[in-house]
């Protein structure tokens, strides 16, 4: 390799003018809110359609003034927490809202858990298990509560938390 000089990359961009550096991309894409609409527009989404789930059914428990509401997922998860206007009127500090809000979810949440108890219970039945042993083994082992415990529970707090008021 005697005689050959070293190659130079730089020989051939020199004589290009390239301008900005994104600017070859301007005639390929516009960015919404330029002139006119996007390209994109069609899937932008709109409110509330993150909100929706519609394959999963939801628990949701509003207590009895109406101001929280909570909806959880099947599996314990909390999808949505809803207050009302009044609920940072009616609760003195923040950290009573935030009791309530804890309050209530934990009941969305054991409603949640009754269901799994519920489709538990279904399949095991299905499948020729004793039901009360099932339930025994539902309830002692996993943890779960049943429906009428999950409706014992919401009641106990709705009435000892909001003087007997019930939804």
């Amino acid at each position: 390799m005697v005689g050959t000089q070293p190659f130079d990359d730089d020989d051939e961009v020199d004589t290009v003018d390239t301008g900005s550096d994104l600017a070859a991309f301007d005639d390929l894409f516009t960015v919404p809110g330029q002139d006119g609409p996007s390209d994109l527009d069609a899937f932008e989404v709109a409110p509330g359609d993150a909100e929706e789930v519609a394959a999963e059914p939801l628990f949701t428990v509003t207590n009895p003034p109406g101001t929280v509401t909570v909806a959880a997922l099947l599996d314990g998860r909390i999808h949505k927490i809803e207050l009302s206007p009044e609920a940072t009127t009616l609760a003195e500090t923040e950290a009573e809202l935030a009791a309530e809000i804890v309050v209530i979810a934990d009941l969305a949440i054991e409603q949640a858990r009754s269901a799994q108890y519920s489709y538990v219970l279904e399949g095991m039945q299905s499948h020729g298990h004793d039901t009360i042993d099932t339930r025994d083994f539902l309830t002692r082992s996993v943890g779960l509560p049943s429906p009428e415990q999950a409706r014992a529970t919401q009641a106990h707090v709705f009435s000892t938390r909001y003087g007997g008021l019930d939804d």
